[in-house]
């Protein structure tokens, strides 16, 4: 029988002398045993943790034994293949349908002994076990650490760790000290200043990165130019840098079924929080101002891909909508958003849960239409010729308050332009005498550069004066707005997010549908009256009905109700009537 050896040792408690031990066990087995084994049949992993999935050794077994290289692995004891009961259970199987026997030397185990599986689940566990008591005593042992006021590994940039203590041979020969603690890296925690500094005064993580890679300061890694946003962002973050130290704030997980590994938040009774004055880099001010900013940018995108700008939200279509109430609306029945579900014609807007069948409201709204008449309403309860005309003549009187101090400060920017000028001559005439320096020639540079800015200065003041902003002839508004819905319509993202700071987020009510509150007024009547919506916006709330009982269009704007009315039986009427 062709056989395979499998030896594996972890870093954390074992020697490499434990490979050569576990490859003599399982050759002395296969001898006495008749098994053949060559050579270059023997597989292992060095220094590897038995929970991995992937394994260098293991996997290229596994390769070998698809290609029906052999008939059986010898191992010392099971938990050599994993000392999680899901994996080692998954290997068997795994085994079991390649056509490998699997002989566990110590356990006393082989496979296709139909009295085995209780052996091997109750080694499986036993192991299992054995690996939850050791996570349990190394954090023990690692909390022990902290509590006494040592590093436990932590790599943060600023810092530097340094052994204390005296210096001894533990049981295995290796030196080792009491502990290592951290101590403030001088040339890393100026960096980490600037970098909070820079942020508070406004600059973006962008621009941090970048000033950093080209300058080439190094990482903690000691790598030039591999500074990234997600460093920076840690770095601003970590409450380290004000001398709170947190242990024991999450932990890792891995997928039985892929072997990925996660980091979880524990519960806050399990954290651990120290007060290191000795490790403070910043202080506590610029720390709450660079936090500050972190709320205030939190949720800022772009505003399009290839504009400049910056615009608060919470996806990419909010500060770039494609039509004017893009992003705009939301269902009332499910609180989701109202998106362009057809493109049929300009397209309808509709429920995207209903959609996703989530949601029972399937009502319609044509988008020509609803962008028609929200722009009809606005011209007739907010935008009309006296509102905006009342606008305008207030402007004006700012505008001409303003311009009250115009006059005086022209003149005193000419005065110090003569002065200048007299300034700039005696310059001149020195120079002219043969006594120049460098001192001379820079004085000479400034003053001319101060006269080019007054000179400027004083054309914009003298602009001003003479182009006054006054109200536009009332014919003037009536045209504007006559053509209001083709003006919002030359730039749909600025019109869309003006009608957002207007109106607010727009929700659909659906009406007289069977899942509404008013469908019970109407229900076993011979009244017939199609489903409507009812918009509630900031300022006003409007009522849509069907104007006509034609095509495919489910609901149109009718006219501006009372805010919240709560409508009943006559107030509908009255509406249809």
């Amino acid at each position: 029988m062709r056989a395979a050896i499998y030896a594996r040792y972890s870093s954390e408690n074992q020697s490499e002398k434990s490979i050569d031990d576990q490859i003599r066990v399982c050759k002395k087995y296969c001898a006495e045993h008749d098994i053949t084994v060559a050579e270059n049949s023997i597989f292992i992993d060095e220094a590897t943790s038995g929970s991995l999935v992937k394994r260098p050794g293991l996997s290229a077994f596994e390769n070998a034994a698809e290609n029906k290289e052999f008939e059986a692995l010898v191992v010392d004891d099971l938990s050599r293949l994993s000392r999680s009961n899901h994996q080692m259970l998954t290997l068997v199987l795994k085994f079991n349908y390649l056509q490998v026997k699997l002989i566990s030397v110590s356990d006393g185990i082989i496979t296709d002994d139909e009295n085995s599986k209780l052996g091997i689940q109750m080694r499986g566990l036993i192991n299992e076990l054995y690996l939850d008591d050791l996570k349990k005593k190394t954090m023990r042992g690692l909390e022990g650490q902290k509590l006494r006021g040592f590093s436990v590994g932590e790599n943060v940039y600023g810092y530097v760790t340094q052994p204390v203590g005296e210096l001894k041979i533990n049981k295995k020969g290796v030196a080792k000290y009491d502990g290592k603690v951290h101590k403030i890296n001088p040339e890393e925690a100026d960096v980490v200043k600037r970098i909070c500094l820079d942020f508070t005064s406004g600059k973006s993580i962008n621009k941090i990165v970048e000033q950093l890679n080209t300058e080439k300061i190094p990482t903690k890694k000691h790598m030039a130019g591999g500074w990234s946003i997600s460093t920076i962002s840690r770095i601003l973050k970590s409450a380290k840098y004000v001398g709170i130290w947190k242990w024991k704030t999450s932990k890792s997980v891995r997928d039985p079924m892929s072997g990925k590994r996660k980091s979880v938040s524990r519960p806050e009774s399990e954290h651990l929080s120290f007060l290191r004055e000795d490790l403070i880099i910043i202080d506590k001010e610029l720390w709450n101002k660079a936090q500050k900013r972190w709320a205030d940018i939190k949720g800022t995108w772009p505003v399009s891909k290839k504009k400049k700008g910056f615009y608060k939200q919470k996806s990419y279509a909010h500060t770039s909508p494609t039509y004017l109430l893009s992003g705009l609306m939301k269902c009332q029945s499910c609180g989701g958003a109202v998106i362009l579900i057809s493109g049929k014609g300009s397209g309808y807007y509709g429920c995207y849960n209903a959609r996703r069948k989530s949601c029972h409201n399937t009502l319609l709204v044509p988008r020509k239409r609803i962008e028609q008449i929200i722009i009809q309403e606005l011209q007739q309860k907010l935008l009309t010729t006296e509102n905006l005309e009342y606008i305008f003549k207030n402007i004006e009187k700012l505008a001409a308050a303003g311009l009250n101090e115009v006059p005086e400060l022209t003149q005193k920017k000419k005065a110090q332009m003569e002065k200048l000028k007299i300034e700039i001559q005696n310059y001149m005439n020195f120079i002219r005498t043969g006594n120049i320096s460098k001192t001379v020639s820079e004085a000479l540079s400034e003053a001319e550069k101060k006269n080019e800015e007054l000179k400027h200065d004083i054309e914009g003041l003298e602009f001003q004066k003479n182009n006054t902003f006054k109200t536009p002839p009332k014919e003037w508004i009536d045209h504007r707005l006559g053509s209001l819905r083709d003006t919002l319509n030359k730039d749909t993202v600025n019109s869309a997010l003006a009608l957002k700071e207007l109106l607010g987020t727009v929700t659909l009510e659906p009406i007289l549908t069977k899942e509404s509150d008013y469908y019970r007024l109407f229900e076993g009547t011979d009244r017939n009256f199609k489903p409507y919506y009812v918009a509630h916006t900031k300022i006003q709330t409007l009522a849509l009905l069907e104007e006509k009982d034609k095509g495919s269009n489910w609901c149109q704007w009718w006219r501006c109700r009372e805010s919240n009315p709560g409508p009943s039986v006559s107030k509908i009427k009255h509406l249809h009537a």
